[in-house]
């Protein structure tokens, strides 16, 4: 049985480190998947970053950590995802990852305004753009779109002909499945369909495809054993965002550093929105632990790092907390 790959989300410049550190130190591969909302050829709430900031900063990692085996991915290569629709913005992305080096494309139209058979098309006129720059760049295809539920045996056939279309030009490494994992606040709220999921990879792997699973953040150990032999590849990211801001916001309680101002911001930008599940937006603390992660490079966040700096190395502090989490899904998910 063959080892879970596990991507993760580039939610921080630490995130980032902690998934070098921890890929040098343990000779483990692992994949950073950045979606265009934290960095994109135009900039990202990740330090604002352009793609090409992005991929110098990845080339320093590198140097710093020379056993690291890191494949460099683009998460949901499609229109809607960030709020812009245009295509010249999909293809400039495309372009531009392959020109700085990513590893792995992940094409996802399911926002494209259009019929299924339209957002095929779409989605194969990217594909084919990507590998006319780069016919060695690999492939993920499918979509995580879902909200948490069951789905039925009768939903084969629909995936059985998707997938058939993609094979039908190309050779996808990845497709995206519908599990039924599903992420809120701060934990795991979806339902994993063992029985469905088992169906699939079958499929999928007749066909020499890998199963992905998206959402899978706050799982335990045994949520992830119930994966083995089922899911080829898992992708984590709000949980490292969550993580971060809370070791932030608890370590600046402990040594009296205002908090209000950066509180008071990631309210009012309402990025928490998509993730409230049974709580209200009254409370504002939830709202900064599960959305502060967009904000890590607004002045109020930079001025609680200078005052915790003063009294700790928090940028190694958050390191270390992130591979704790870094460790626990890769240590579950090894054979």
């Amino acid at each position: 049985m063959a080892d879970i790959q596990l991507a993760i989300g580039p939610m921080s410049s630490e995130t980032i480190e902690a998934v070098f550190r921890h890929s040098h130190y343990r000779r483990r591969p692992l994949l950073l998947i950045a979606s265009k909302n934290q960095i994109d050829h135009a900039g990202g709430y990740v330090n604002n970053w352009t793609t090409h900031q992005y991929m110098e900063y990845i080339r320093e990692m590198r140097s710093r950590y020379p056993y690291s085996q890191v494949l460099i991915c683009r998460d949901h290569c499609g229109p809607g995802f960030n709020g812009i629709h245009d295509l010249d913005d999909i293809y400039k992305t495309i372009s531009t990852d392959i020109k700085e080096g990513f590893d792995l494309i992940h094409i996802d139209f399911c926002h494209y305004k259009g019929s299924v058979e339209e957002q095929q098309q779409a989605a194969r006129k990217a594909i084919e753009y990507s590998l006319q720059l780069n016919p060695h760049i690999m492939l993920e295809v499918g979509t995580d779109e879902n909200v948490g539920s069951n789905y039925s045996m009768i939903s084969l056939d629909a995936l059985e002909r998707e997938v058939d279309f993609f094979k039908s030009f190309c050779n996808p490494t990845f497709y995206v499945v519908q599990t039924g994992s599903l992420v809120k606040e701060m934990q795991q709220v979806g339902n994993f369909n063992t029985d469905f999921v088992k169906r699939i990879h079958h499929l999928l792997n007749e066909k020499g495809l890998k199963l992905k699973e998206h959402n899978a953040d706050y799982l335990s150990s045994g949520q992830l054993a119930l994966r083995k032999g089922n899911v080829d590849a898992v992708n984590i990211a709000p949980q490292l965002g969550v993580v971060q801001s809370t070791l932030v916001l608890t370590k600046s309680l402990v040594y009296g550093i205002d908090i209000q101002p950066f509180l008071e911001l990631v309210h009012a930008k309402g990025k928490w929105g998509k993730w409230l599940h049974t709580n209200t937006a009254d409370n504002k603390m939830l709202c900064a632990l599960t959305a502060g992660h967009y904000h890590f490079a607004s002045d109020e966040y930079k001025k609680i790092i200078e005052q915790l700096n003063q009294r700790e190395d928090v940028h190694e502090s958050i390191i270390n907390t992130l591979m704790e989490v870094v460790n626990h899904y890769d240590s579950s998910i090894i054979t």
